[in-house]
């Protein structure tokens, strides 16, 4: 099959990495691993507006793979500006530069070529091992994961040249993910050294009788851009609808469900109030692109922020009951406080929110900008197949969990700016 690689140029189809256009994409998809025991069958259903929801999904989902600075990455942010077009809003990109993690990378575990993904920027150079180091890891925060960095702290006191680690994925309330995970990664992160890759946990007692491995990394100064887009007359106080754009893998649930809530959402605020949109890229190198326009370009005063993140309509199987739902792992936080807004408790236990005091993902970067002065509300969470190829259209979001995620996150809002 060749090496697994990530190419900043190419925008390769799924077929292509079915059958053997991995090497495109950074993650060697050879079609001998078998499914998560825990991924139920794809199912569809629904009303007219969660099928629109659902449609968006799809669409987004064609690409296998959402890395910022990729070929993928590049039509999904071209498509994402189309879709706001298509609504009605005027658009723009806003470019930033960025240091690129460039690799290919093979693992061969008892003779066959396995699934990898590396840790970005935990090293560099070319590096081949018949005898890397290997411990498998659990994973329980896919944002710079304390299990992970003891992992490769260890293989660098014990001089290794290379660490392979099968990672497991858990989340509170689910069965442990046993397949690929990727872990998000700030670049500016303090590194062992040690080029790092993850294979599915699945075959952890296999890696640890021999595996063989190799990597060629280098980190490259790249550019992507943001998706900015107005509904309306730009105006300085704006209502802000504001969601990532990129990821590992297909990302349906986690990045598909919260783009088609962030659309929907924009549009329809947009016949009573000026929307501001902000589509950002680099989610997955610690929200780089969000951090990046905040810092640099921001200049409004916001009525309101109305962050849609990961996961808005992940669905899981609940171990007790059966029943395939919005996952529990997915929280919201609020500015001013959700008890202090009349209607707002109401409306995010209809989307089975829990409600969270910290801020997550982009919604931290954004409350660090405003301050308490600007009402914010911030949606995010996890599911089993979180940073994993497994998260498909139907398999971790269907038609239905799209609508009842969307009505919730809409009245939300409503109450928040008081409309």
């Amino acid at each position: 099959m060749g090496m697994a690689k990530e190419n900043p140029r190419s925008t390769p189809t799924r077929r292509g990495l079915l059958i053997g256009g991995a090497a495109a994409l950074g993650v060697a998809a050879f079609g001998a691993e078998p499914a998560w025991a825990g991924t139920r069958a794809p199912v569809s259903g629904g009303g007219v507006l969660g099928r629109r929801l659902y449609d968006v999904v799809r669409a987004f989902s064609r690409w296998p793979t959402h890395r910022t600075g990729s070929g993928p990455e590049k039509a999904t942010l071209d498509w994402f500006e189309s879709e706001l077009r298509r609504r009605g809003a005027t658009t723009s990109q806003w470019e930033y530069s960025f240091p690129h993690y460039e690799w290919t990378a093979q693992v061969r575990v008892g003779g066959r070529l396995v699934d990898t993904v590396p840790l970005y920027y935990e090293g560099v150079g070319s590096v081949r091992s018949d005898a890397p180091f290997v411990r498998p890891v659990t994973i329980t925060d896919t944002h710079g994961d304390a299990n992970v960095l003891a992992a490769v702290k260890q293989a660098k006191a014990e001089n290794a040249s290379l660490a392979v680690l099968p990672v497991f994925n858990a989340i509170q309330g689910y069965p442990t993910y046993d397949g690929l995970v990727a872990d998000n990664r700030d670049p500016a992160a303090v590194t062992t050294g040690v080029p790092t890759l993850f294979i599915p946990g699945r075959l952890a007692d296999q890696a640890q009788r021999g595996v063989q491995a190799r990597i060629d990394a280098h980190v490259v100064n790249d550019r992507s851009h943001d998706i900015i887009g107005w509904f309306g007359k730009p105006v300085s106080d704006p209502i802000i609808v504001t969601t990532p754009l990129s990821g590992w893998f297909t990302c349906a649930a986690e990045r598909g469900s919260g783009i088609a809530v962030a659309l929907e959402l924009a549009a329809d605020l947009a016949r009573t109030h000026p929307v501001f949109v902000l589509g950002n890229s680099g989610h997955e190198l610690n929200n780089y692109g969000v951090r990046a326009y905040l810092q640099d370009a921001f200049d409004l005063q916001p009525r309101a922020v109305i962050h849609i993140g990961a996961s808005i309509a992940a669905g899981a199987t609940d171990p007790a009951s059966g029943r395939f739902e919005l996952a529990s792992s997915r929280v919201v936080a609020s500015n001013p406080p959700i008890s202090s807004v009349p209607g707002l408790a109401t409306a995010v236990q209809a989307g089975r929110f829990g409600p969270t005091p910290t801020f997550p993902g982009e919604g931290a970067v954004w409350h660090q900008r405003l301050g308490s002065s600007v009402p914010l509300l911030s949606f995010a969470g996890q599911f089993p197949q979180f940073h994993t190829p497994d998260d498909r259209p139907g398999v971790t979001t269907t038609p239905a969990l799209l609508d009842t995620a969307y009505r919730s996150v809409h009245s939300a809002t409503l109450a928040l700016i008081g409309a």
